[in-house]
C-alpha cells in the first residue's frame, strides 16, 4: 500500500515538474533561434561592409585607368554652325572598343551635329567614326555609337544586378571628373555611369538622374554585327 502511494506521490510531483521544464526548454530554443537571426543580420552587414571596401579600393587602385576612358567631345551644328560640347566614354565589348555618347548629342530637337572630335582626359584626340544612334530622349533610349581603330582602353560592362554608384567625368567643363552618382548638370551628357565595381552600367542623358542603360547599347551593337554577318 505505502508502494503505491509512494509511485503516486512521484508520479504526481513529475507532472508538476515536468510542464515547468518544458516551458523553460521552449524559452530557452527561442531565444537560440532569435541569436540565430540576429547573427545572420550582423553577417549579411558585415557582408555588405566588405563588398563597399572591396569596390572602394577597385576606384582607388584604378581611378587614373577609369578616368582615361573619358572623353571631352564636341560638334558643330549643321544648321547654324554652332558648338556643341559634350561627354563620352570608351568601352569594350565583343573584342572590340567603342567610344559612346548620348543620342541627343548627335540630334536633338531636329538639329542635326556633325564634325564631331574627342578629347581623353589624357589629351589623346581622335575623330572615330559614327555607326549608329537614337535619340530618343523620352524614352531612354538616347545614345550614339562610335568607332575608331586608335581607341585600345575602354570600361568593362557590368554582368551582375546592381544599381548605379558613381560617375565620370571630362576635364575640359571642370565638371566632377568623379562623383557618387546624383543628378547631372549641363555638359555631363554622356558620361559613363558606373556600378561600386567600377563597372560600366549605362549612359546619362538627362539632369533627374535618367540614363540609358548600357544593355540598349550592346543590343544595338549585335544587331550591326549580325546585319554583316549576313
Amino acid at each position: 500500500m505505502h508502494g503505491k502511494i509512494y509511485i503516486i506521490l512521484i508520479l504526481t510531483a513529475l507532472l508538476i515538474i515536468l510542464p515547468g521544464c518544458t516551458g523553460k526548454l521552449n524559452a530557452a530554443e527561442k531565444e537560440i533561434v532569435d541569436l540565430r537571426e540576429e547573427i545572420e543580420k550582423l553577417q549579411d552587414r558585415i557582408d555588405a561592409l566588405n563588398d563597399e571596401l572591396s569596390g572602394k579600393d577597385t576606384l582607388t587602385g584604378n581611378l587614373n585607368l577609369l578616368l582615361s576612358t573619358v572623353y571631352f567631345g564636341s560638334a558643330v551644328s549643321e544648321t547654324d554652325g554652332k558648338q556643341k560640347n559634350f561627354t563620352a566614354f570608351t568601352m569594350y565589348y565583343r573584342d572590340e572598343f567603342y567610344l559612346i555618347t548620348a543620342g541627343h548629342c548627335i540630334e536633338y530637337d531636329n538639329v542635326r551635329y556633325t564634325d564631331f572630335k574627342f578629347k581623353s582626359n589624357e589629351g589623346r584626340q581622335v575623330y572615330p567614326e559614327l555607326i549608329y544612334y537614337e535619340a530618343d530622349y523620352n524614352n531612354n533610349r538616347d545614345f550614339a555609337i562610335f568607332t575608331s581603330p586608335y581607341i585600345r582602353k575602354g570600361l568593362i560592362i557590368e554582368e551582375n544586378d546592381m544599381g548605379p554608384a558613381y560617375v565620370l567625368g571630362n576635364i575640359e567643363r571642370k565638371l566632377n571628373l568623379f562623383k557618387e552618382f546624383s543628378p547631372s548638370r549641363e555638359g555631363e551628357s554622356g558620361s559613363p555611369v558606373l556600378s561600386k565595381n567600377c563597372r560600366l552600367l549605362g549612359v546619362i542623358i538627362k539632369n533627374n538622374s535618367d540614363y540609358t542603360p548600357i544593355e540598349a547599347v550592346t543590343r544595338s551593337i549585335d544587331l550591326i554585327m549580325e546585319e554583316k554577318d549576313i
